[in-house]
């Protein structure tokens, strides 16, 4: 490889217009929601899945919506992006006082196994629900509030797919 293409594509993966697995179609069917921003709560086998962001900080995967994309594909394009995993948004969990819509996710059949797409993330993993209240989150009051979600069983174990 030369080093014009690494240059070329590093640059292309810092501004995250180009990812290194295929996009694959937003796979929500229903009546879209539009917000700013939205992500996604998916449980497996006892885990979470959650991003560590760059700025510190536990937090689900999601983040700003694209001009016209409803929340819902929103939610499954950020979390593709951030953890590889595509998700299919379901009910509406709960807006943030940010505006941030949360959807219940479950994992696509097809999914394959965490291997996010761009750097804005430090990493992305299952947290186990053992160690919810032992992890720093990102945003002050977030921590509460997902655990109400998950303690009301909202958000159930949403795939037969292995949490690693």
């Amino acid at each position: 490889m030369s080093l014009k293409y690494l240059h070329a594509l590093l640059f292309c993966l810092l501004l995250s217009s180009c990812t290194a697995t295929p996009q694959l179609g937003c796979p929500y069917e229903g009546e879209p929601d539009f917000a700013f921003a939205a992500g996604c709560l998916a449980v497996a086998h006892g885990k979470v899945l959650v991003v560590d962001s760059r700025t510190g900080g536990l937090t689900p995967p999601g983040g700003k919506s694209r001009e016209g994309e409803s929340a819902q594909c929103a939610a499954h394009r950020e979390t593709l992006e951030e953890t590889g995993l595509s998700l299919i948004p379901g009910k509406l969990l709960t807006v943030f006082d940010t505006g941030f819509h949360l959807y219940a996710c479950a994992i696509h059949p097809d999914s394959g196994q965490i291997a996010p797409a761009v750097m804005e993330v430090r990493r992305s993993f299952w947290l186990d629900l053992a160690s919810f209240d032992s992890v720093q989150w990102r945003y002050p009051g977030q921590q509460n509030i997902l655990r109400d979600i998950l303690m009301s069983n909202v958000s159930a174990d949403t795939s037969d797919t292995q949490a690693d």
